[in-house]
């Protein structure tokens, strides 16, 4: 195992007795009995002579304060010296062409203008012979003719290129010849011959020995779609292995790499493959600088596949996208969401990059983009101002023209869910309902419709609105899913609005047998609940209702109370009695008898005078409950983001108890913690907001 910098490790050798690095500049390193030396980038793989056989290793990698462990690959030598030997020719040469104003070249005159989706290779500029042969191999027909073909062929000529489309003529005629006769074969099973295996071992060595790199990756897709050979898995495990020396070697660009990933890892049944695609991340970093706009997307698409080396690409990534953010088009913004939702590697720099581009351009991206994008936020959880305004001003400048009403309905779960009180978004979608309302399906009148209740928001044209709404649950009502339907209705007490005309359209056997066909335990229990909620509220606020409609619930139930309120419970009840005059004066955690178990009706403290607490409680409220305070400790998730104000659900908590003749003291767990340190002015704060009580209704 190694330690090495980002910026150093571009291939590794194993003589036997040393491990040999080599990199742009020359370093030498020494940890304990273990020589590590930096050789140069140059030919030194071709001048070690042939390959025996490729090993692997761990890197440690440093980048900053991110230390990774990497898969490393090993390539054997015989001897030390020539490696050493060769670099230092090589590096004397590569001096002697600059200082003589020339640029060598090892590769052949190829063109290398393909098409994206081409697996052809163009032809040799001005060859006329090799574009005879290649012409020669189409004219042939039957795999025995293309055999023949190939032994009138001398051995010089037979050059990689050659031998690529050779290769590619004789699996496109295996493949063809079995499709056209597979009825008329009488069940003859398809075996290669001496002559086939022969000439396809020495067109693979052709073209694996070649210098062209381009070739070989050729090679390998077109031998992936090969269909009956028996020694398919050996010929790509060969090319595999040469592709894989090449990656680290720096022979192919970034987009290259990138289609190796993918290849190898559908290559399932090849051996070391699963390994292989983890060690391409060198031929990435390799090309750091070549990464553009253009196909940063390409390197994003392959971090599902990688595995040990997914956080050290996507680090890669992260430090590019801070360039080319801005050339970003909106497709690619939500596909990166996407991918980084899928491989799980959440990193607040990536995410504020991503913002900033909303930010900028908010204005131009297309209503599917910015769909995706903002359901990609919400998926992530990921939340900041840029964000909030940019949705802010698409609202305001498009809401009445946006033709896809997914696009709103997004926007006002992304609001609901991170409690963004944003007037500009529900007033934009306040008169989008207003407008189009009947033309929208029940999900999203639900979508767009619920984050009202939560907000805490009363629409501005309350008449216009209140009114296209009943309209559309008075005609769509039997197209709600039952969930949606009890979440209109809540939404609507939430806002101090009882659709007592719906009561009946709830509570009947045809609505609570749709309400039960929910066959996951915890969906039905939360419905349940729901509904009790509804019951509960239409009967304490709404003298026409009729209920409580549901029975009560005598079943023991355990409440889940948030551990923050719990913790500011016990640290307060002490501060608390000496206000009021003795423990015995309160009583924590309250459940009163006749409302719902459920945390929302959960009294943090109650107040009291002395013997009138515990099982009294329920009967001194029929009688006389002014004297019970309930004492409310808010958290953060109890507000709206960035506020003060309450979110409907506590609002209409607040107001209950008050309906039931209690006063309610309010109390904010933020400040309280701060107060933890100043008992003094934590007594202060206490009394205060005692004497600030709301009073009973």
């Amino acid at each position: 195992m190694f330690k090495m910098s980002r910026s150093i490790v571009k291939q590794v050798f194993y003589t036997g007795g040393k491990v040999l690095f080599y990199d742009t500049s020359p370093l030498s390193m020494v940890w304990g009995n273990l020589t590590v030396s930096c050789l140069s980038k140059s030919e030194a793989v071709s001048k070690c002579g042939k390959r025996d056989d490729l090993g692997q290793t761990t890197i440690i990698m440093q980048d900053g304060l991110d230390i990774q462990e990497l898969p490393a690959i090993v390539r054997k030598v015989k001897d030390v010296g020539l490696v050493s030997l060769q670099n230092c020719l090589s590096s004397t040469n590569s001096d002697y062409a600059k200082n003589e104003g020339r640029i060598c070249s090892h590769t052949p005159n190829i063109s290398k203008e393909r098409n994206e989706n081409s697996e052809n290779v163009t032809h040799v500029d001005n060859d006329t012979e090799t574009t005879e042969i290649i012409e020669g191999f189409n004219r042939c027909f039957t795999t025995k003719g293309l055999f023949l073909l190939l032994e009138t062929i001398p051995d010089e000529e037979v050059i990689p290129l050659v031998a690529f489309y050779a290769l590619k003529k004789l699996i496109e005629l295996e493949n063809n010849y079995e499709y056209r006769n597979a009825s008329v074969r009488n069940g003859e099973e398809f075996t290669e011959n001496f002559t086939r295996t022969a000439v396809f071992s020495r067109l693979i060595n052709t073209i694996a020995s070649g210098s062209e790199s381009t070739i070989i990756l050729d090679t390998l897709k077109v031998l992936s779609r090969e269909m009956f050979g028996s020694n398919s898995s050996m010929y790509r495990d060969k090319l595999c292995d040469e592709i894989l020396v090449r990656v680290t070697d720096g022979k192919f660009d970034v987009v290259q790499v990138c289609e190796i990933v993918r290849m190898l890892a559908s290559f399932m049944d090849a051996k070391n493959n699963a390994e292989n695609v983890d060690k391409l991340w060198v031929g990435l970093l390799d090309k750091e600088k070549e990464i553009t706009e253009k196909n940063i997307m390409e390197v994003f698409r392959i971090l599902p596949i990688l595995k040990q080396s997914r956080k050290m690409v996507f680090s890669l990534l992260e430090r590019k996208s801070r360039v080319v953010w801005w050339r970003l088009h909106g497709s690619a913004v939500a596909e990166i969401l996407s991918i980084i939702l899928e491989v799980k590697l959440f990193s607040p720099q990536m995410m504020v990059i991503l913002s900033r581009w909303t930010n900028t351009n908010i204005h131009a991206v297309s209503e599917d983009d910015l769909l995706e994008i903002v359901r990609g936020f919400c998926a992530l959880d990921y939340v900041d101002s840029g964000i909030a305004k940019a949705l802010e001003r698409y609202v305001k400048a498009k809401s009445s023209k946006v033709k896809n009403a997914a696009v709103l309905a997004a926007i006002m779960d992304y609001c609901g869910r991170f409690r963004l009180r944003s007037e500009p978004i529900l007033k934009g979608c306040e008169g989008y309902i207003i407008e189009h309302g009947q033309n929208l399906s029940p999900v999203t009148i639900k979508a767009m419709f619920a984050p009202f209740g939560i907000l805490n928001f009363q629409p501005s044209d309350s008449l216009k609105f209140w009114y296209a709404l009943e309209s559309i649950l008075d005609e769509k009502f039997v197209q709600f899913r039952p969930e949606d339907a009890i979440d209109v209705l809540l939404t609507c007490v939430y806002l101090g609005k009882f659709p007592l005309n719906f009561v009946q359209k709830i509570f009947n056997p045809y609505f609570l047998d749709r309400l039960h066909s929910y066959r996951d335990v915890n969906i039905l229990r939360q419905l349940r609940a729901k509904l009790k909620l509804f019951d509960t509220a239409m009967t304490l606020e709404c003298s026409q209702y009729r209920g409580p409609m549901l029975p009560r619930d005598h079943s023991a139930n355990s409440l889940w109370q948030d551990g923050r309120i719990h913790r500011m419970i016990n640290y307060i009840s002490e501060p608390l009695a000496d206000i009021t005059g003795g423990i015995e004066m309160l009583t924590t955690s309250v459940v009163l008898p006749h409302l719902p178990t459920l945390e929302l009706y959960v009294i943090d403290i109650m107040l009291h005078p002395s013997g009138m607490g515990g099982s009294t409680i329920r009967f001194n409220l029929r009688h006389d409950c002014k004297v019970y305070v309930a004492v409310l400790i808010h958290v953060p998730e109890h507000y709206c983001a960035g506020g003060t104000e309450l979110i409907g659900p506590q609002l209409m908590r607040k107001r209950h108890f008050r309906r039931l003749g209690m006063k309610v003291a309010e109390l904010q767990y933020d400040k309280l913690t701060k107060l933890r340190v100043h008992p003094r002015t934590l007594q202060e704060y206490l009394i205060e907001r005692l004497k600030s009580a709301e009073d009973a209704m």
